[in-house]
């Protein structure tokens, strides 16, 4: 587990548009025991079958009511499929890149993406906030 490397550093949640796969191999591991595995919500409403009964009964975002607002969800469950849009926008400058450009063209990008986006949600009245990867892992310990 080498981004959550001890299992009080695991978020409460975990988005995947996979999770009902993912749910089945970790159901065992207590590494995950505090750890809810919904899928995201656009993945959830257009990619799963109402008969898949695993999925239903343990991934359906819905069954998490601590993730909502009323009728609205906290959050962006779906960002990181927004952002692999945006992404998508620059195939033809990185298609040629070699790694290290690319990894250093990727981590600018995002960057300067996860800049704009936080003085949006700020102009729009929200308090948007972020973890530190530093700090969660000093916490765990």
């Amino acid at each position: 587990m080498g981004v959550f490397p001890e299992p009080t550093a695991m978020p409460s949640y975990i988005f995947y548009d996979n999770n009902c796969g993912l749910s089945k191999i970790v159901k065992a591991d207590s590494h995950f025991s505090k750890t809810g595995l919904p899928v995201d919500v656009f993945h959830f409403k257009s990619k799963h079958k109402d008969t898949d009964r695993w999925c239903q009964d343990n991934c359906n975002p819905a069954d998490f009511p601590e993730l909502m607002d009323g009728d609205k969800w906290r959050f962006n469950s779906s960002i990181a499929e927004q952002t692999n849009v945006w992404l998508g926008g620059y195939h033809a400058i990185v298609r040629e890149m070699g790694e290290i450009k690319y990894n250093f063209f990727l981590d600018r990008m995002m960057v300067l993406r996860n800049r704009l986006v936080l003085k949006r949600l700020q102009d729009d009245g929200h308090e948007p906030g972020f973890l530190d990867s530093i700090d969660m892992l000093s916490k765990a310990k």
